[in-house]
């Protein structure tokens, strides 16, 4: 083999790894940069409680904390969290925030309406 025909394969196998490389860390750090993300299960914007009392539920991803109503309320390893709330007529307002470990946060509200008896 010739030297010209040996470095093309060197020069290539390094660029193919640096971009697989690159890729990978950019991969990995990616959801770093895209913040905390709250998923509420229950109830859904808009619904409608049977009684005074009600259960949030959900996830959070990528948080370091979580407050609902102002409250820093807990989660487990996976990131579920559920809290027993009162609703007030006519309706009650939900506010959700999470927070990831850089300070960037992430709000969710939503609105529950007791059912009228």
């Amino acid at each position: 083999m010739t030297d010209s025909i040996r470095n093309k394969i060197t020069w290539w196998s390094l660029t193919i790894l640096l971009i697989v490389v690159v890729g990978y860390g950019l991969f990995r750090v990616y959801p770093f940069f895209m913040g905390p993300v709250i998923t509420i299960y229950s109830p859904a914007d808009g619904d409608e409680v049977g009684s005074s009392t009600f259960q949030v539920s959900g996830k959070v991803e990528r948080a370091k904390e979580i407050k609902l109503q102002g409250r820093i309320i807990t989660i487990d390893t996976e990131g579920l969290f559920t809290e027993t709330l009162v609703t007030h007529a006519p309706y009650t307002i939900l506010v959700l925030e999470a927070t990831d470990s850089y300070g960037k946060k992430v709000q969710k509200t939503l609105q529950v309406t007791p059912i009228k008896q």
